[in-house]
């Protein structure tokens, strides 16, 4: 997400919904036999016995969002068959497949859903009871799952979508119905509000994203365009997204919108999906893309995904948002003569920072922000050749002036303040200064190799600066990271 505004106060925290973790049952050992002896007559211990199936946790313990989340398997992929209608209030028919392993004997599992309403379930095509909370749907298998298996788990649902209140200053996430169009904002717990999904960004899966949307629009998601059939009534669009991503970077959007083939840099496809009414005014804004994609590939290695884009539909929500494979850019953002160069350039950084490598938990968000705010400076400093010098400066004077909440903790309220943006910038660059040169892009393309994919967290980022450099790096982090007074970079 690009950096907040200058001032505001953030939006109420809602409260989150009440979940409660079923834990599995523990076996008390066997008694002793009153002999001593051992033999065939003896008791299992209690590694020897079968572990009884139980009821998935329903939370995977987000520190920040412990509401969100469930226990018990791993998702490898979502294919999700979408209808939109958006005349008046917008109406959404969905089937998700959702493919998933489990990883601990389930009686039941559970995926987050919120303000849709489901009619069937099936798993591994038989049909499975289910039941709705507020904020979770609940299945119960004809038979349980073992652990270590494979099934596909399918659910028909239908309603009309809504945003919901993030609890943070970027106010409601989700599924936004607006005058003219539809579209996800999902970071960080939105992706609930429009498919059933293990919402929580350690369980990363593939994505396939059918939308079914009445002509002349258009339907628009992560990934690749693999299909598109336009008929008199209706029009169909199918979108890939191969590698793991995190449900908050799913994306949809139905509206009137072009797609547009970009400039490719860095042998990186390039397809754009723009609002009519911005077409003459879009390149003045984004005809930059492909160099961006050629010095921050040079400078991070390979761009992680097959394609990238930019999505600006009519919707003036007042911020850019990062999603895999495609940034989200307010209507109101676009006017053509170049000022949003710096989000434009944060929000292709994402794709490696936050996307690629994606945080363990939300309380580990600076890894995306800071990261982000930082290579702004980089493609100024060798794309655009601006002094480093007078990047610097800059930069230790927003950090000073928004010194707090830590970056390293700033807490749910403060998700997205801009000390998670400046001052985790700043922590970036005087990392730079620390090491050198020489080791901190050593740092930067080994996160990415070793972690992408995947996820990581603030102690990896640590271990990992520690590993290459030969420096103990622990205390400078701890600084940086903390509400304390920001350090000056090092000399």
């Amino acid at each position: 997400m690009d950096a907040p505004p200058e001032s505001g106060a953030p939006a109420e925290t809602a409260p989150p919904t009440s979940t409660t973790a079923v834990a599995p049952p523990t076996s008390a050992p066997a008694p002793a036999d009153d002999a001593g002896e051992q033999g065939a007559g003896t008791e299992p211990t209690t590694s020897d016995r079968p572990i009884e199936p139980v009821a998935g946790a329903e939370t995977l313990g987000d520190p920040y969002y412990p509401e969100v989340g469930n226990g018990g398997y791993d998702v490898a992929a979502y294919d999700l068959d979408l209808r939109v209608d958006i005349d008046g209030d917008d109406r959404l028919s969905g089937t998700a497949a959702v493919e998933l392993t489990v990883v601990e004997p389930l009686a039941r599992l559970s995926f987050d859903l919120i303000g849709l309403e489901v009619a069937s379930v099936t798993v591994n095509g038989q049909p499975a009871a289910f039941d709705q909370t507020e904020a979770k749907l609940r299945i119960t298998p004809p038979s349980p799952l073992t652990e270590a298996t494979d099934h596909t788990i399918v659910v028909a649902y239908a309603g009309s979508p809504d945003a919901i209140e993030s609890g943070t200053r970027f106010g409601r996430i989700g599924w936004l119905d607006l005058p003219t169009a539809s579209l996800v904002l999902g970071e960080p717990t939105g992706a609930r509000t429009w498919f059933p999904v293990n919402d929580h960004p350690s369980d990363k899966a593939t994505y396939a994203v059918d939308i079914d949307a009445p002509s002349p629009l258009l339907g628009v998601s992560n990934g690749d365009l693999v299909d598109i059939d336009i008929g008199p009534e209706r029009t169909t669009t199918s979108w890939r997204m191969d590698d793991p991503m995190a449900s908050y970077l799913a994306t949809v959007a139905v509206g009137d919108l072009e797609l547009v083939d970009g400039e490719p840099g860095a042998g990186v496809p390039v397809l754009d999906a723009v609002t009519p009414s911005l077409q003459r005014a879009f390149p003045g804004d984004f005809d930059q893309t492909d160099e961006m994609l050629v010095v921050l590939t040079d400078l991070f290695g390979p761009y992680p995904f097959s394609s990238y884009g930019a999505l600006v539909a009519d919707a003036d929500f007042g911020s850019a948002l990062e999603t895999q494979g495609r940034s989200i850019f307010g209507s109101g953002l676009v006017d053509g003569d170049g000022s949003i160069e710096r989000i434009v350039a944060h929000e292709l950084a994402h794709q490696w920072f936050g996307n690629h490598v994606t945080p363990s938990t939300w309380r580990d968000i600076w890894l995306n922000e800071g990261l982000a705010t930082y290579a702004e400076d980089l493609w100024l400093e060798f794309g655009r050749g601006v002094d480093p010098g007078e990047l610097e400066e800059r930069l230790l004077f927003r950090a000073e002036n928004a010194a707090r909440p830590a970056p390293g903790d700033p807490g749910p309220a403060d998700l997205f303040a801009p000390s998670v943006y400046r001052r985790g910038g700043a922590t970036i660059h005087a990392l730079r200064r620390q090491v050198g040169d020489d080791a901190f892009f050593e740092i930067l393309r080994t996160w990415l190799v070793r972690f992408g994919g995947g996820n990581a967290s603030t102690a990896d980022f640590v271990a990992l600066s520690e590993e290459v450099s030969g420096m103990e790096l622990a205390a400078f982090f701890e600084a940086w990271l903390g509400d304390g007074p920001v350090p000056g970079f090092p000399d």
